[in-house]
């Protein structure tokens, strides 16, 4: 990508360069998707972070642990002492009754296995965006089409999607993609992101959003505008297998996170 320098180049002086070279133009490459120890990823917050300063071109990356942010917010702390040259946001990949609902830009935790109304208002009250994740998918929770529709109809704009995963490499993400490009084409009219849906660091940036500039609030105003773009490539079979094995233990680990006290809706 244009405004990229060498990998060998880290911290502020990598920064100073990458902000410097842009032009008014540059497009950034976002991935929002990442997991961690904190739930059902494979690698801590530390290594994500350092593997995506010393090992892709991303500008933009968002922690988005199942139904916890904590570990989001342990990254924003490291990552603000660390001087790394892209930026960060703090998210949470939540399980509704429905299916599983992305939130960017948040400041408290989003509680699970709420309607996916609610769930959405929670997302909008603290200023976030609510993004569709691998909907329609059938190997994990996801959003069908039938709520998506009934989302996009809703006269509460507050209950309104902001985005659709529209690229995920993972084996959910590829199970009914056309599918999904063409519900959004002909009936959602959703912008459209990718993203890895990481949860070893070697997918990480294996899917990602194009978007004009490349900050965190470049990236909601795409969002917004509508000018985002989806891209990436999707993982073999034996990638997915290898993945889903190394994280059974995380998956039993974070269960406890899903199924917690979630209190009640204010």
């Amino acid at each position: 990508m244009v405004g990229h320098v060498p990998a060998l180049l880290h911290g502020p002086a990598r920064q100073a360069q990458v902000v410097s070279s842009r032009g008014p133009q540059e497009r950034g490459k976002a991935d929002m998707h990442l997991h961690t120890l904190y739930s059902d990823g494979t690698a801590e917050v530390q290594a994500v972070l350092d593997h995506v300063e010393r090992s892709t071109d991303l500008d933009l990356v968002a922690i988005a642990d199942h139904e916890r942010i904590d570990g989001a917010l342990r990254a924003r702390e490291i990552h603000a002492a660390g001087g790394y040259a892209f930026e960060l946001v703090v998210g949470e990949e939540i399980t509704t009754r429905r299916g599983h609902v992305l939130a960017l830009f948040l400041e408290e935790r989003v509680p699970a296995l709420r309607p996916v109304e609610e769930t959405l208002e929670r997302i909008h009250d603290q200023g976030g965006l609510a993004i569709a994740a691998h909907p329609l998918a059938p190997l994990t929770p996801s959003l069908g089409r039938r709520t998506l529709l009934q989302l996009h109809d809703d006269p509460d704009p507050r209950h309104h999607l902001d985005a659709i995963e529209l690229m995920n490499p993972s084996a959910a993400g590829r199970a009914r993609r056309l599918a999904r490009l063409q519900l959004n084409e002909h009936r959602l009219h959703l912008p459209g992101v990718g993203n890895s849906d990481a949860h070893v660091l070697d997918h990480i940036g294996t899917a990602w959003t194009w978007f004009p500039g490349w900050t965190a609030e470049h990236y909601r105003a795409a969002v917004r505008d509508r000018a985002v773009e989806a891209d990436g490539e999707h993982w073999g079979h034996w990638g997915n297998v290898a993945v889903y094995g190394r994280q059974l233990a995380a998956k039993a680990r974070h269960l406890r996170h899903t199924l917690r006290p979630t209190g009640e809706w204010r």
